[in-house]
């Protein structure tokens, strides 16, 4: 079965621009076109698409308030945001509002497909060039949100680490099951729980609080109990 995807972008060039990228894979269809964010939750809530491929900017309602309505509806679309290079803090209020992943407008076809098919299967997505801004932005400001997520990772056991410093990678469940010496069933409680004790609602808000406190595989190598 194909992986139904809503598309959402104010500018009908870019969005008949990305749906022939979609296009070029018998894996994806694109079921319903929005032009803004108010029309992007009544579509979904129509339409019921696996993702949600959504532009962070837009006019009336932007990409990040309709991701929070998103998450009222039932069941929950994947949401893959679109973005130009440089708005991290957009990137930033978006993961808060429930986005699962990001992908460059400037993206190639193979980027982007790969993108929403990780997304689809819950696995979060931050292109390298995002990440580096995130961690730039971490290091450089030592916030109040900063502290508060170092708070919040500071509950985690030393395994948790682990799992968390892996989200932040990116890897799905199979890398980490194979880097952690685990059986996938085994990392699946462990994210559960991570994401528990985070208080976040999924893969991606972990992974974001994972950058945000320079958490990475490396350091979190020394033995466990």
């Amino acid at each position: 079965m194909p992986v139904n995807v809503l598309l959402v972008d104010d500018e009908p060039l870019v969005r008949a621009g990305i749906k022939a990228l979609l296009d070029t894979t018998d894996e994806i269809q694109v079921i319903g076109e929005a032009s803004d964010g108010s029309e992007a939750v009544d579509l979904a809530a129509r339409l019921r698409p696996d993702v949600v491929v959504m532009d962070v900017n837009m006019p009336k309602v932007s990409g990040i308030t309709a991701a929070r309505r998103i998450q009222d509806l039932t069941p929950t679309p994947r949401i893959l945001m679109l973005t130009a290079l440089g708005d991290d803090e957009k990137v930033s209020a978006a993961f808060r509002a429930g986005a699962d992943g990001f992908a460059l407008k400037s993206t190639r076809t193979g980027e982007l497909i790969r993108s929403v098919l990780a997304v689809a299967e819950g696995d979060p997505v931050v292109p390298p060039e995002i990440m580096r801004l995130m961690i730039r932005r971490t290091v450089e400001q030592d916030t109040p949100e900063v502290a508060e997520a170092r708070k919040r990772v500071s509950r985690l056991g030393g395994r948790e680490r682990q799992v968390l410093a892996l989200l932040g990678s990116g890897a799905n469940n199979a890398r980490i099951a194979e880097s952690l010496f685990m059986a996938e069933g085994t990392v699946k409680a462990y994210v559960s729980r991570v994401l528990a004790e985070l208080s976040v609602e999924n893969r991606t808000q972990a992974a974001l609080l994972a950058h945000q406190v320079g958490l990475t595989p490396e350091e979190t190598e020394q033995p466990t109990a």
